[in-house]
């Protein structure tokens, strides 16, 4: 036994430990304890020796015998409840840091560990107590401020935590992280303009960082605003080459505006720098899918096991592998299994299309419920922007009428080329299928949703602005829209220009007002057959298509659009070909004749086949991507007999329009060839 008394072998354990020879006063420690097990100074001292070598896991022990014989010594709860933080038992460490003790310590260690902890586990009350409490002493302090003003922001106290973080600013204007926070905080207290100038100004002032864009993109996804939100992060992508979670971000967001070339690319980019990025790989393979690339998958499959990508994410493309060999069962097991790697609404989705093909209608629907019900509720409010969609239709159909017309000032510039052809019809009404055969005449340059004529008429100050525009305006207007035409294609001097978009059959004022002569294509089907395949489809969230996510809006929407295009098509009586999709799909040769007659483009043979088009148009970037490119089939006409107990609380908004156009809801009817003429009187 050691015959040191106890006094000299502590002085003897500091001297070394002042001396900082921590390892001989660790071995010191180790052989007093021998000789004096139980004694809390020598417990204290040799937890403060550990934890200043680093150890604190050998810290723990000793700190907690000093604790426990001396629970006053704030010292030694600060160094046990440090190093409690430093072994990953942080709800001890926060238990030592209570307000008392924390605001009695004049050190101020266990108020900020304290603060620390309490934010990190959300105790964002607690957490601003403390650093109150720390800054009321050490109010320079830039740090503690920028923590403060974070605390804040979990606490719900934003207008608070914004003033935190500009003291925050002011006292560290070249730190980055603390304008983006900053910037996020106006926007969180709803001083939006405000926000948005803070984030771009850091934006500019640290030209290499791409967090100030992030937080931007952000912030325009969550107002609606997706342009600007695929630019911003674009830019940000840019600004951080190496950072492969940010470009398998931007990748996907491409991929959802079926800006395919870009999010391939950005996938690939993220791959180079992380070949096993999950995200990715299931990126890429929904653009397979989404491309018609399926024979892709396989090789995608043998690359992702090379390089050990997650076992869920090779499950997903097993999935669409299955699916599009048509064996559902093996799919839905695969997509089960495929768990998170999967985000909610496509997995919902992708159960319905199965359940819906293996015949489990019920379970069916369920799932595309779900989808929808997940979409409503994403933070960028698609709900409010469909009511504000739907109102801005009903408002445009209450203003555009005779005297209004009467009222435009008369501008009739000589047209520079000829005007082009407005491919409509409401969504899923066979609209792709009907552009893909179109594409098959010579001289045509088919567009395919493009945003153009909205873009123009936004540029034209809107609907109200339409009667006041001269001849001037009108011919820089067409030469702006022929502008961006040719931006997407090639634009001949003699093309045809057909510009498919299923919803400008809500903007006939603007139409008209730029072309005159412009002619139509309205694509029908059978109205309930509409209504479910838009309420099955993953769409966009943007504002007209975000009232697809409940069948109510989605009817709602129907009949205003169809009772503003039959207004619209007798107030200016345009010049309208129908084509109805279930006498497409049963013989298109004949329904085509007398559309392609109309266009004076030549008519297509016996041999017609649309899928050879649709292979060589590459990428169709619709929700018909799949079907185009397969035989015509009959399996979608009359497919909401299936799911009619579903439909029937709608079907009485829309009946008026199902018998006008032909159709019936007691029996399987489609306008016969013969009524033609009727129908195009009957919805004009």
């Amino acid at each position: 036994m050691n015959s040191t008394p106890l006094p000299d072998l502590l002085r003897q354990i500091a001297m070394l430990a002042r001396s900082n020879r921590l390892d001989e006063a660790a071995l010191q420690v180790t052989t007093a304890t021998l000789a004096y097990p139980n004694d809390p100074v020598l417990a204290a001292l040799g937890g403060a020796v550990e934890f200043h070598r680093g150890r604190y896991d050998r810290a723990v022990p000793y700190l907690e015998k000093a604790h426990a014989r001396q629970p006053g010594d704030l010292t030694v709860r600060a160094n046990l409840a440090e190093a409690l933080f430093q072994v990953g038992r942080a709800a001890e460490a926060l238990r030592l840091c209570d307000d008392a003790s924390a605001k009695s310590d004049p050190s101020l260690r266990l108020a900020r560990l304290g603060a620390h902890l309490a934010q990190e586990a959300e105790d964002f009350e607690r957490a601003v107590r403390l650093y109150r409490h720390v800054l009321a002493k050490t109010p320079d302090d830039w740090s503690l401020w920028n923590n403060l003003g974070n605390a804040l922001t979990g606490a719900g106290a934003v207008a608070e935590a914004a003033e935190a973080l500009k003291r925050a600013v002011k006292l560290a204007p070249d730190a980055a992280p603390i304008r983006v926070n900053l910037g996020n905080a106006l926007l969180d207290a709803e001083r939006f303009e405000e926000g948005e100038a803070t984030l771009r100004q850091a934006a500019s002032d640290f030209p290499l960082d791409a967090k100030p864009l992030v937080a931007l993109a952000d912030f325009y996804r969550l107002s609606g605003r997706e342009d600007e939100a695929f630019e911003t992060l674009g830019e940000a992508a840019r600004r951080a080459p190496d950072d492969a979670e940010l470009l398998s971000d931007y990748g996907q967001q491409a991929g959802q505006r079926n800006e395919y070339e870009i999010a391939e690319a950005s996938y690939e980019a993220a791959l180079a720098l992380r070949a096993d990025l999950g995200p990715s790989i299931v990126g890429l393979a929904a653009l397979f899918e989404r491309t018609n690339r399926e024979a892709e998958l396989d090789p995608l499959r043998d690359r992702a096991i090379a390089n050990a990508v997650d076992a869920q994410s090779i499950a997903y493309i097993d999935a669409l592998r299955f699916k599009r060999a048509e064996r559902f069962e093996d799919a839905l097991a695969a997509l089960e299994a495929a768990g998170d790697a999967v985000i909610p609404h496509r997995r919902h989705q992708l159960r319905g299309i199965m359940l819906d093909r293996l015949g489990s209608y019920d379970a069916a629907f369920a799932e595309f419920a779900a989808m929808n019900a997940d979409r409503l509720e994403d933070p960028s409010r698609p709900a409010e922007r469909a009511q504000a969609y739907r109102e801005h239709v009903a408002a445009d159909c209450a203003l555009v009428g005779k005297d209004w017309v009467e009222s435009w000032a008369p501008a009739d510039p000589a047209p520079e080329r000829p005007a082009p052809m407005f491919l409509v019809g409401f969504p899923r009404s066979g609209t792709t299928l009907l552009d893909t055969m179109l594409m098959a005449a010579p001289g045509t340059l088919v567009l395919e949703e493009e945003p153009f004529v909205n873009e123009v008429e936004q540029s034209l100050g809107g609907t109200a602005a339409l009667p006041g525009l001269d001849a001037d305006a009108i011919a820089e207007a067409r030469r702006r829209y022929f502008a961006l035409v040719a931006s997407a294609g090639d634009l001949g001097p003699d093309s045809l220009v057909i510009d498919k978009h299923p919803l400008h059959l809500n903007k006939v004022p603007v139409i008209r007002r730029l072309f005159p002569e412009a002619r139509f294509i309205l694509a029908l089907r059978h109205p309930c057959d509409v209504l479910l395949s838009c309420f099955l489809t993953n769409f966009r969230t943007n504002p007209g298509m975000s009232n697809f996510l409940a069948l109510d809006t989605s009817a709602e929407l129907y009949d205003l659009t169809f009772a503003y295009w039959t207004k619209m098509r007798a107030l200016f009586d345009l010049p309208v070909q129908t084509v109805v999709y279930e006498r497409l799909v049963s013989d298109p040769r004949r329904e085509l004749q007398p559309v392609f007659d109309a266009l004076g483009l030549a008519r297509p043979g016996d041999d017609f086949d649309h899928r050879e088009t649709a292979r060589s148009r590459g990428i169709v970037r619709t929700a018909s991507y799949a079907q185009v490119t397969e035989p015509l089939y009959t399996r979608s006409a009359g497919r909401w007999r299936r799911y009619e107990a579903q439909l029937a609380p709608v079907i009485e908004r829309i009946r008026p329009w199902i018998e006008q156009f032909g159709y019936s809801v007691e029996d399987d009817r489609v306008p016969g060839w013969g009524e033609a003429a009727s129908l195009a009187a009957a919805d004009g």
